[in-house]
């Protein structure tokens, strides 16, 4: 979704996948040495990923989607969105996308929340569903990723328009 919305917007998605690649690239190391310097306590990895979000977003017209948002909750920024859709929906959706089986993809979205609920639990005491942590919660269930890309692309515009009154 977030791809769609930077289709949109002209603004570019910044996730930890991208960050990561960034990272072994610029330390010249494969992802491999990089996990096991994270494990080896050689390096935060999850600091180093914040970190390098918090510069993206620095320099503006970014879109910070996933685990990398989960970790900018505590940091002003023009807009926080909490996308949510019925767990058969998001299951159905992490299948056709990732080309795996109904079965594989319940897992993946079962482990993903789990990961999800600790790292907020851990960094802000609250769980990642709290209306709390974000600005605007919407329901994606009945909506294709462009139908909502549409909906916050008007959002985006709305509070740009709001901050230069």
């Amino acid at each position: 979704m977030a791809f769609e919305l930077a289709k949109l917007t002209g603004m570019k998605v910044v996730n930890s996948e991208l960050i990561i690649r960034e990272i072994v690239s610029e330390k010249r190391v494969t992802f491999a040495e990089l996990t096991q310097m994270a494990r080896d306590g050689e390096i935060d990895l999850e600091d180093l990923v914040r970190n390098v979000a918090l510069d993206y977003i620095s320099e503006g017209d970014v879109i910070v989607e996933g685990r990398t948002a989960l970790m900018l909750l505590d940091r002003p920024v023009l807009l926080k969105v909490f996308l949510y859709a019925d767990k058969k929906v998001r299951v159905e959706r992490v299948a056709k996308r990732r080309g795996i089986s109904i079965e594989e993809a319940a897992r993946e979205v079962e482990r993903s929340d789990e990961d999800r609920g600790r790292l907020t639990e851990r960094l802000y005491k609250k769980h990642f569903t709290d209306p709390s942590l974000y600005d605007m919660m919407l329901d994606t269930t009945y909506l294709s990723y462009s139908e909502a890309a549409v909906l916050l692309e008007k959002m985006i515009k709305w509070r740009l328009e709001t901050i230069s009154r």
